[in-house]
């Protein structure tokens, strides 16, 4: 057990005995990032705009990001450094449609230039067409609102598929529909900022077109050129969310609310056109009525405040699983963590609760990290850092160090597991359930 020195370390740090805890065979293992978060470059699109306006925290703009569309190659070897036998990247639509009707079709190129050096290096490709940035050309004509915004996107699925397609298996249609649709559409944070109760359930409906309309463009287009049947999916953001006050009839019936805004309205109209599930979770939710969000006092909080739950990534595994029985593939955790002093217990406390939801029956697929570098973290900004990999935004050349987290991830990556104790299958620190 030398070489899990660093998985041995945190493990005695939570205080747990050692023992050898082992993940399915074929398990995938990897990180993940979006398109704009880090490749740079790309100037025509809503969230570029939005930073001009200034609506980005700490006034940063992601111009370069941290430059992964010329850094690709170190950061490819960062990811195989790290163990890595997947990885999940981002297209981006504005770079690959720069004007409606108008194809860069050397920017799909270099998108295989990139998707062919992962190949190479032994990691599985995981790709989203859609990540929260549209081209300010699809702005212009009204975006999701738009009756034809599913037609806009379907077109340049066709492009990207038709291109990319024998270098890819896994597909993410559309990134977190459910945050996209409440944060750009009903709480204004994301562009185009606006409040609306309506334009939300509009836009809603629209992505979940779009995704099916994706889905099945995928998989004809495949069947036709004789690939192997691809697996397609979108990647969805689920929390916990549970009343403030237990006695409370009325937090109650918020809780049912918000579980079917967020969750349900979402997944349940799709759920025939996904292939797996993929599934993201970072935190959960005490809710007080009528539609109130709170901490749990008492768990520690990340540089976002957010709780830091592990409890709740098992009830939602648990809860995806029971509810759609399809397969899981885990597209995104992690946490926001300046000084990386609580990502390494994070990844240990999370991967715990992950393996007692296979052990107890839920298929789960692979696990990817959010995210593979410090990369611009939306209306964050620079200033916030999610990575394995720390990036020193302060000088021009960007450089790249494995920080201790990662090497953690690298250590359970290559075992395929980790070194914990026992765990007591009925220990819960919340002693609560999924208010379903």
């Amino acid at each position: 057990m030398a070489e899990n020195g660093l998985v041995a370390t945190y493990v005695l740090w939570e205080g747990l005995d050692l023992t050898v805890l082992k993940f399915p065979p074929g398990f995938l293992w990897g990180s993940a990032t979006s398109a704009f978060q880090v490749e740079g470059g790309s100037q025509n699109h809503d969230f570029y705009d939005w930073a001009l306006k200034g609506r980005v925290k700490d006034g940063t703009r992601p111009d370069e990001a941290v430059d992964f569309w010329h850094r690709y190659p170190e950061d490819i070897a960062l990811m195989k450094e790290m163990h890595h036998n997947a990885a999940r990247i981002g297209l981006e639509w504005a770079r690959i449609q720069p004007e409606v009707g108008t194809f860069d079709q050397s920017a799909l190129e270099h998108y295989r230039k990139i998707l062919t050096a992962l190949r190479e290096a032994g990691i599985e490709p995981v790709v989203t067409l859609h990540h929260f940035a549209n081209p300010m050309w699809f702005v212009k004509r009204g975006g999701w609102e738009a009756q034809n915004a599913p037609e806009h996107f379907l077109r340049y699925v066709g492009e990207a598929i038709s291109c990319l397609a024998d270098l890819v298996t896994w597909w993410v249609t559309i990134n977190e529909p459910n945050v996209y649709t409440t944060y750009a559409y009903f709480q204004g944070i994301f562009p185009p900022g606006k409040r609306s109760f309506f334009a939300a359930q509009k836009v809603r409906k629209h992505l979940l077109l779009a995704h099916r309309e994706a889905y099945r463009f995928i998989h004809n287009h495949y069947r036709i050129r004789g690939f192997s049947e691809p697996k397609v999916s979108v990647a969805m953001h689920l929390r916990t969310f549970d009343s403030a006050r237990k006695t409370s009839p009325l937090d109650k019936l918020a809780v049912k609310m918000l579980h079917r805004l967020f969750h349900l309205q979402f997944l349940d109209p799709i759920a025939d056109s996904l292939d797996y599930l993929g599934l993201q979770y970072y935190s959960g939710d005490l809710v007080r009525f009528p539609l109130r969000t709170l901490n749990r006092p008492g768990l520690p909080k990340n540089a976002l405040g957010w709780d830091i739950y592990p409890e709740g990534f098992y009830r939602v595994l648990t809860w995806a699983w029971q509810r759609y029985r399809l397969p899981i593939l885990v597209t995104e955790n992690g946490t926001c963590d300046e000084a990386d002093e609580l990502r390494p217990s994070f990844l240990i406390q999370h991967l715990l609760q992950l393996h007692k939801a296979i052990k107890q029956g839920v298929t789960v697929l692979g696990y990817l990290h959010w995210s593979t570098l410090d990369n611009f973290e939306l209306v964050e900004g620079l200033s916030r850092r999610f990575g394995l990999i720390y990036v020193d935004h302060t000088d021009p050349a960007k450089p790249r160090r494995i920080k201790e987290s990662g090497r953690l991830f690298g250590q359970i990556a290559r075992e395929n597991g980790l070194v914990i104790s026992e765990f007591d299958e009925t220990s819960e620190s919340s002693g609560s359930t999924p208010e379903r």
